[in-house]
């Protein structure tokens, strides 16, 4: 009896740490890490608003994070692939390219952008990298080679409020503004991305979202010249 009666208080203990780590709010909130843990890939399409122009977008995400992200808003297109090493940028009709270091340092960080976070955040041991938790509960993450990411958690759902980065001199904030749930996951659903100039600022809707889709190797190659 007094070994059950000791372990009690160190139960409880357990449990109101949990509760105050926002990364274990932030997954429990999502759908669980059990859950999480299954997803190995997610393809998604959304409507985007730019600058006064319409556009559709389509990007593969993989747990392990490459990725594949073709866009077109107006008569601009880009497609941005990286197999987890090297990336590739193609716009329009020209010829594919590699990726300056500028633009890698910010694609090692971008495969893990919105809801992709999770397999980050959620799984220290798959990628390396730092996580650190503000004195304010704002979760920063910071993949190797990449940019800083910091996460606010809604204090109401304990999930993304904003996340927060830098591209240059200019402060991204993403504002997650709904959500809608997929096979018992928590998407972001529509998403406001601010430059601090109204006329970068964008819009982006989901409209479908696939887990654990099929996704063949070549999807994330492209020859660059």
């Amino acid at each position: 009896m007094r070994k059950t009666l000791f372990m009690l208080p160190l139960l409880f203990a357990s449990v109101a740490l949990a509760s105050n780590n926002p990364v274990e709010r932030w997954a429990n909130a999502v759908g669980g890490r059990a859950r999480v843990a299954t997803i190995k890939s997610i393809y998604r399409e959304a409507t985007v608003e730019f600058g006064g122009y319409q556009g559709t977008l389509k990007v593969w995400h993989t747990a392990d994070g490459k990725y594949r992200k073709e866009e077109q808003i107006g008569t601009f297109s880009t497609i941005e692939i990286f197999d987890g090493v090297n990336g590739t940028v193609q716009q329009g009709t020209e010829q594919p390219r590699k990726m300056t270091s500028a633009e890698l340092e910010q694609t090692l960080s971008k495969r893990f952008s919105n809801s992709n976070a999770i397999f980050f955040v959620f799984f220290p041991e798959r990628h390396r990298g730092s996580i650190t938790i503000a004195d304010d509960n704002t979760i920063v993450f910071k993949p190797e080679g990449g940019i800083e990411w910091r996460v606010t958690l809604d204090p109401q759902t304990s999930l993304p409020k904003t996340m927060i980065h830098r591209e240059g001199e200019r402060t991204i904030t993403v504002t997650f503004d709904s959500y809608e749930t997929v096979e018992g996951i928590k998407f972001e659903r529509e998403i406001h991305r601010s430059a601090g100039d109204p006329s970068r600022s964008a819009v982006i809707r989901f409209t479908k979202t696939v887990i654990n889709p099929h996704i063949d190797a070549s999807l994330f190659s492209i020859r660059a010249e």
